[in-house]
This record gives structure tokens, C-alpha cells and sequence, in this order.
């Protein structure tokens, strides 16, 4: 199956699919290697098998207003609704409104040099902040930037934490379709073109020099699909593919090896994540008058410490979310004992035996993204001193290699959908600008 054309790239994640379809649409020749048998990287939805309900294993919230990923929305046709943003927090046994409790977010977006971990920055407000704030700011580091606060960056997370109130805050949307339905119009005008989406396609050698790339790739179960010839590479890998070593799955060798990439991913980390998705007989939480005004459920402390609803949609799904530390622990764990210690937090959050839990549960589902062999992780996690990792990371090779995806956003929007897109759209810039 050789192939030649003009870009070839590595990952139809949504990076990748916005460089490939900006590039396409320029008038060359694109192929596009995906691990996978399906687009979209981490954004990956399913369907609820009994009435539809969209479930998404990966991205999920649309945060702010981000222009480009509301522009491919409409672009779509998707409609895209306000979440319920009422938190509720569990708090020594008693679960009591939280909204009050993310004060600290305006410490966290003030950090300024010299760079340090965030635990140090945590034990420099520890004066300002109660007890309580300072439990719930370690929490949301870990959970909501899958980080260790022990490593990671105090500046990196301040920039990431303005970035996104410029762009209207964190306050979450969601597309009521679906997030796979966003990446769409991409796919369609790629599936059009013969020969540009190559699925269930292992990139595991790219043999470079200033006149091309030959890239050797393969079919997960091991056989041979050829080589890829082209005249520039665009490597959207996430940061945990990047730094596997082969033979392991998913790992790709570069031919001249790149010391500068592998001293700034050397530097880089994957944060771990997992989700839970359960699905109940009822909404239970909706048919209570103490927990039906939230929408998101916060136990600091706990394995799973953040749920949430599927609202405005209506469905009986609660998801739980945990990251960093507490994501890699679980990820240690069968699947059953994750769902066990998943009903025993939310016993504690709806104060309701575990038993009464089980018999109302329906279906569930664990995704544990460090198990995922083409993602090995959530998204980039930046340790203190690191920042610039990204720039070098973010910086084509020879006018050859040009390289995308979230780890590469240097503006504050890495580990979302709309800093993936964005990237690979800088990426084809810089191909077509050469």
C-alpha cells in the first residue's frame, strides 16, 4: 500500500484532522495515519444503546467561547447548551451548596515568576485560605489539570487559568449532539478525497531529511502497510505516544532521532485520567430536593472526588472523574473494584447505602485513558521549570517536520479541544507558508 503525496500526518485526533483539512483544501495531496479505527483521538462518543444519549469517553465540556471550535460547531449544524454549573461539595459528612469554595482560582491565575511547583504556591497562601479552600485547590489541580501538585507548574497553570477567562471563563457547554458531531464537517471533507484517512494505520517509523519523510506503518495487529512518502510530516502524536519507547504500542522512531523533541519531552508529562459512567434506573439525584439544583457533585478527598450530570440533556447518567494521583492509583485496580469504590463515594455524596446504589445501577462504564496504547494518558501536564518544553516540542525541524496537538498551544489553552484545533491550523500555516 505506498503511497505518495505532498503532507502526510500522524493522528486524526482533532489537530490533525483541522491541519489535514486545511491543508487538503489548499490543493495538496494529505494522508492520514490513524491508529485507531475511528477519528476524533480523544474525543470519543459513544452512544447510550437504549435511547441515544451521547456519552463521551473523552472531551466533553466546551469551555468559554472558544471561536474556532464555535465556528466548526455551526459549521455542523450542532447545538451546543449550558451546562448546570451549581456545585454541590461534601464537606466533614454534610453536602452543602460549593459555589463559594473556587475562591482560590483567582490566587492560582495571579501566580507569578520565578516558576515553582503548586504545592509550594498552596503552602504560601495557606494563611489566606481555610481549611476547606485549601483541600478543594488541591483537588481541582489534580482533577481538572490530572496534575501532582508536588511538580507541576505554578506559572503554567496561571496561564491556562487567564487563558481561559478571557475566553468567557470555565463555565462549561456541552454539544447536545454529541462532541464527535463537532469534528464532522472535517471528516466528511476528508472521507471525500480518496486516499487522505488511513484507519487502523500504526505509524512506527518516520525517516526523515530536508528533501522528505518516508514514514513505515502497519495495522495494530502487526502487518505491513507500506511507506508513506512525502514532502513534509505533521505529528500530532500526544505527549505520551511521543515518549514511548519501542517496542511498546504506539511508539514511533524518528530517523535522524530528534534530541531536541526528546529532551523537551524528557521534560513533559502525561496527566492521567479516568471517567465512570453510570447509568441508574431513575435520576435519582433530580428527585431530591436537597441535590436537585446541582449540577456537578464535588468529594474532596475521595478516589473519584468530581460527578457530574448530562444536563441540559436529560438522561440517568452521573459521571465521575478523577485525575492525577488519584486517576493513576485507580488505574492500579480491576474494573470492578473501580465501580465499587465509584458507588461508595457516591454513597457518601447521596448519603445512600451502596447496596441501594447497586440495585438502581443499570450499566457502567470505566475509561481509563493511561490504558489507551495511541493516548497513554489525558492531556500534557507541565512541571515547574518546563514551560518552555513546549515552545521546543511546538517547533518545526528543517521545514519538514512540523508538529500539532494540545502540548504545543503556548497561549494557555493546552488540554482542550480548541487548543488542539488551533494548533493544527498553525501547523498547516507553516507547511503551506514554506
Amino acid at each position: 500500500m505506498d503511497c505518495s503525496c505532498d503532507v502526510v500526518v500522524l493522528g486524526a485526533g482533532a489537530s490533525g484532522l483541522a491541519a489535514a483539512d486545511r491543508l487538503a483544501r489548499a490543493g495538496l495531496r494529505v494522508a492520514v495515519l490513524e491508529a485507531r479505527e475511528r477519528p476524533g483521538g480523544r474525543v470519543d462518543t459513544v452512544r447510550d444503546a437504549v435511547d441515544g444519549t451521547p456519552l463521551e469517553l473523552g472531551a466533553e465540556f466546551i469551555h468559554g467561547k472558544p471561536s474556532v471550535l464555535l465556528k466548526l460547531a455551526r459549521r455542523a449544524g450542532v447545538k451546543v447548551g449550558t451546562c448546570n454549573d451549581k456545585h454541590a461539595l461534601l464537606w466533614r459528612g454534610k453536602l452543602a451548596e460549593g459555589d463559594t469554595s473556587f475562591d482560590f482560582l483567582e490566587d492560582l491565575a495571579a501566580a507569578e515568576p520565578p516558576d515553582r511547583p503548586v504545592s509550594q504556591l498552596l503552602a504560601e497562601h495557606a494563611g489566606d485560605w481555610s481549611e476547606l479552600e485549601a483541600r478543594m485547590a488541591r483537588s481541582y489541580v489534580e482533577g481538572f489539570y490530572a496534575a501532582t501538585v508536588e511538580t507541576a507548574s505554578s506559572l503554567a497553570i496561571a496561564r491556562m487559568e487567564r487563558a481561559a477567562e478571557q475566553l468567557g471563563g470555565i463555565a462549561p457547554s456541552r454539544s447536545l449532539q454529541g462532541y464527535d458531531r463537532v469534528l464532522e464537517p472535517l471528516v466528511r471533507g476528508l472521507m471525500r478525497r480518496p486516499e487522505t484517512l488511513f484507519f487502523n494505520a500504526v505509524a512506527e517509523q518516520v525517516r526523515w531529511s530536508p528533501k522528505g519523510v518516508e514514514v513505515r506503518a502497519r495495522t495494530r495487529e502487526g502487518v505491513p502497510l507500506g511507506t508513506f512518502r512525502a514532502r513534509r510530516a505533521v505529528v500530532t502524536l500526544p505527549v505520551g505516544v511521543l515518549k514511548a519507547a519501542p517496542p511498546e504500542p504506539g511508539a514511533v522512531r524518528f530517523v535522524p532521532h530528534l534530541p531536541d523533541k526528546e529532551r523537551a519531552l524528557a521534560r513533559l508529562e502525561m496527566g492521567p485520567l479516568m471517567k465512570v459512567l453510570l447509568r441508574f434506573r431513575s435520576p435519582f439525584w433530580k428527585e431530591r430536593e436537597d441535590t436537585r439544583p446541582y449540577g456537578f457533585f464535588h468529594a474532596p478527598g475521595q478516589p473519584l472526588p468530581t460527578w457530574w450530570t448530562l444536563e441540559p440533556l436529560r438522561s440517568r447518567y452521573l459521571v465521575g472523574w478523577s485525575g492525577g494521583p488519584d486517576a493513576e492509583a485507580l488505574s492500579r485496580l480491576r474494573e470492578e473494584e473501580v465501580l465499587r469504590q465509584s458507588l461508595e463515594v457516591l454513597g457518601r455524596l447521596f448519603k445512600l447505602p451502596r447496596r441501594a446504589l447497586h440495585e438502581r445501577l443499570e450499566s457502567w462504564r470505566v475509561q481509563d485513558w493511561q490504558r489507551e496504547p495511541f493516548t497513554r494518558g489525558g492531556y500534557c501536564v507541565i512541571p515547574a521549570g518546563a514551560v518552555d518544553a513546549m515552545e521546543v516540542l511546538a517547533r518545526p525541524v528543517q521545514d519538514t517536520l512540523f508538529f500539532a496537538g494540545e502540548a504545543t498551544h503556548l497561549e494557555g489553552e493546552e488540554g482542550t479541544v480548541h487548543g488542539a484545533l488551533a494548533t493544527g491550523l498553525r501547523a498547516a500555516r507553516e507547511v503551506l507558508g514554506r
